[in-house]
């Protein structure tokens, strides 16, 4: 079971990003074995509660954002549309994290830019956590 999870994480890996999560879907189809196929049920039922369950618990410090999308990616292999969704959000954060890499190299105003804009979004969702769970 092992080396078929080292198997599918290089073949996840080698895809052409934007195309990852389609990739992974067609091949689990490949092997498709039904719905009552206890890996498919696991998928569902398992990224279904951990996804939601991220959701949940999103204001408790810890890995909320990455537990939801292990969820969805789970999810991802028994349902195209979420597939990709999933490849269209990698383009897009792929973008994102050149752009803010840049800026980070860029200069020390960039840098201070950045870290600024991370300290105020840490003090943002601190308040809204604190507001969330002392009002009832």
């Amino acid at each position: 079971m092992l080396r078929q999870m080292q198997q599918g994480w290089q073949e996840f890996r080698d895809s052409e990003p934007g195309h990852r999560f389609e990739d992974r879907y067609h091949r689990r189809q490949q092997r498709e074995q039904g719905w009552l196929d206890p890996g498919r049920l696991f998928n569902i039922v398992g990224g279904l509660a951990i996804a939601v369950g991220s959701i949940v618990l999103w204001v408790v410090p810890g890995p909320g954002a990455l537990t939801f999308f292990l969820g969805l990616g789970m999810i991802a292999s028994e349902f195209a549309p979420v597939a990709r969704l999933l490849d269209w959000a990698e383009l897009k954060a792929r973008k994102l994290g050149r752009r803010l890499v840049d800026t980070w190299r860029s200069s020390a105003a960039g840098k201070l830019l950045l870290v600024l804009g991370s300290l105020i979004a840490v003090a943002a969702l601190g308040y809204g956590a604190y507001y969330l769970l002392s009002n009832p």
